[in-house]
């Protein structure tokens, strides 16, 4: 399911990394996180990586990526049941 108003923001772009920074799902849908999964795929859609975070983490640093590569990003919150929200991609 797709949250709508659930955003994630991308910042501190240097051409080796990047920040990422999203809400906590309880904001948004009031439901806590178990976990979260940051999702990081090339401009075409091959995903390059996933990474788990606990349901407390809100943001993380991607390193490895390229210089002058667009990448698409996305969170999956988890709740306690095993129900997936999505954001929007970024």
């Amino acid at each position: 399911m797709i949250v709508s108003g659930w955003n994630v923001t991308v910042f501190n772009l240097s051409s080796t990394s990047f920040d990422v920074q999203w809400t906590k799902l309880d904001t948004v849908v009031n439901r806590f996180a178990k976990f979260y999964i940051v999702e990081i795929k090339s401009f075409q859609g091959t995903i390059l990586t996933v990474e788990i975070f606990p349901g407390n983490a809100t943001s993380t640093v991607i390193k490895g990526v390229g210089p002058s590569t667009k990448y698409r990003v996305v969170v999956f919150g988890v709740d306690s049941i095993g129900q997936p929200y999505k954001s929007w991609e970024t």
